[in-house]
């Protein structure tokens, strides 16, 4: 009588351990280029909607300086701690308009008829100057009117300047120091 031998037809223990391994290796490095994806992602994410948001508030406030027909308030040449300035325009009738920046709750306010409206939330830092070096009017008296308002500011987490430039279609006289 012939006796054949049994063969083994399994996984040995280091075999097994050893594929378990490899299995780690390959999930984790899967697991961090998905971490990494995902909050690349998330961090486009918020950067678009910030940055929407910025042009929205630019947009509004060159819509609202844009036929300006008094000023009052504006720095000139050292932009202050909280900037703001109090206005008339012809697009939104005769009462008086303000933009301000509260640097205590970090955002910028229209204020229309007593009522303070958030035009932007998380402003990191806000700059409202104007520009008022030149006789466009061409008069004797040697006023100087306003040329330009520039408006510049930074919103928390993003760290880009946002930054528009208006010019008045109006001459408005410079009446502040």
């Amino acid at each position: 009588m012939i006796m054949h031998k049994k063969q083994n037809s399994g996984f040995v223990l280091i075999e097994l351990v050893t594929t378990l391994i490899l299995i780690g290796f390959i999930g984790a490095f899967a697991g961090l280029f998905i971490y990494t994806g995902i909050n690349g992602f998330l961090a486009s994410k918020r950067n678009s909607e910030m940055a929407l948001k910025a042009q929205v508030v630019l947009d509004r406030l060159s819509a609202e300086l844009r036929h300006v027909e008094s000023i009052q308030g504006i720095p000139v040449q050292s932009p202050t701690l909280n900037p703001s300035v109090t206005y008339r325009s012809r697009d939104f009738g005769a009462a008086d308009r303000r933009i301000s920046y509260d640097s205590a709750n970090q955002n910028i306010i229209l204020r229309v008829n007593d009522t303070d409206y958030v035009l932007l939330d998380s402003v990191d830092s806000f700059i409202l100057k104007v520009d008022a070096d030149n006789n466009l009017d061409g008069s004797l008296d040697g006023s100087k009117e306003v040329t330009a308002i520039r408006v510049d500011f930074k919103i928390n987490g993003v760290g880009t300047l946002f930054s528009t430039r208006m010019y008045p279609r109006n001459f408005i006289p410079r009446t502040w120091p």
